[in-house]
């Protein structure tokens, strides 16, 4: 299928832009893609070829040594998998599985990295090197077109933890996915894949090239859900941040944080828009029935002891 994508990335509120841990990858589900640097970032880029879309991103978790390599790991497997297995919470708990199955090769690279440049490991971060990495995030969306209806298609996700799929239709948020808050991690150190099956939620949908679809971690979602719950139509306040440069887009951050409705943590968002590419998709399902819109409005920004990690950072 062809789409413009954009992605919109900053780190947190008086950090480093190489502190950034989250990572988005975004390729054609066969493996094929790319996976944007570190924030600050503004990317946009057409994609413009046979087959699907798919996009995967992972909310590194700060607190942890190698958030962000991990979080790459986490996409990089949700890129490379074939499309059933982001369809049921069984077949994304193997795909997370197999991200974990990379983690200590990448330690030994790490550790063999930090011995030949004379800096080797302390022991305070041996230690959080022995407990792994976590993400409090991963979500991957696929879409593909229709086989013969111009300008329609479906999409299916799969999430593990606060992320977020908004699709935009007119001037109304039209599906919300998932529709309730539900902190959580994807650990590097392996987890028992029928636990971490029964908390992975999935949904389809269909999605026409009138829809502007959004893939946002907890900071960028928590906005988002909030400023539509109140009225508001966010997808119009992020056309000026999306079609400019990074130093704008921390500009627009910045005054939302000192307002006081965006958290401080990192921000990532990823924005779909849709458009008529060669058929591809075997299923038929043309439904444009309007959604029931019910969904649990996120906390307004600050601290939280809930779960592992904050849910607006």
């Amino acid at each position: 299928m062809r789409a413009n994508v954009t992605v919109l990335a900053l780190h947190r509120h008086e950090g480093e832009p190489l502190e950034y841990e989250d990572a988005v990858w975004i390729g054609d589900g066969a493996g094929r893609g790319f996976l944007p640097p570190a924030g600050p970032a503004c990317r946009r880029a057409r994609v413009d070829r046979p087959g699907a879309l798919r996009v995967a991103l992972a909310d590194g978790a700060a607190e942890s040594l190698l958030a962000r390599r991990w979080a790459e790991l986490l996409v990089r497997a949700c890129g490379a998998a074939p499309t059933p297995l982001l369809c049921g919470g069984t077949g994304f708990a193997d795909v997370l599985a197999r991200a974990a199955d990379r983690w200590p090769d990448l330690t030994r690279r790490y550790l063999a990295e930090r011995d030949r440049r004379g800096m080797p490991v302390q022991p305070y971060e041996l230690r959080k090197l022995t407990r792994g990495a976590h993400a409090s995030a991963v979500l991957a969306a696929h879409l593909a077109p229709h086989p013969w209806l111009s300008g329609r298609g479906q999409w299916a996700a799969a999430v593990l933890g606060d992320a977020y799929l908004f699709q935009v239709r007119g001037d109304r948020l039209w599906r919300v996915f998932p529709t309730s808050r539900r902190i959580d991690v994807a650990t590097s150190n392996g987890a028992d894949p029928a636990a971490v099956a029964r908390r992975v939620r999935c949904a389809r949908g269909t999605w026409t090239d009138r829809d502007l679809l959004y893939i946002a971690n907890d900071t960028a979602g928590a906005w988002f859900l909030r400023t539509a719950l109140a009225g508001g139509r966010p997808w119009e306040e992020l056309r000026e941040p999306a079609a400019s440069g990074p130093s704008e887009l921390a500009r627009w951050v910045a005054a939302r944080r000192r307002a006081g409705v965006l958290a401080e943590g990192d921000l990532t968002l990823v924005r779909v828009d849709p458009t008529i590419g060669p058929p591809r998709l075997t299923s038929t399902s043309t439904s444009d029935a309007e959604p029931a819109l019910a969904v649990e409005a996120p906390p307004a920004p600050g601290p939280t002891t809930a779960g592992p990690r904050a849910w607006a950072r």
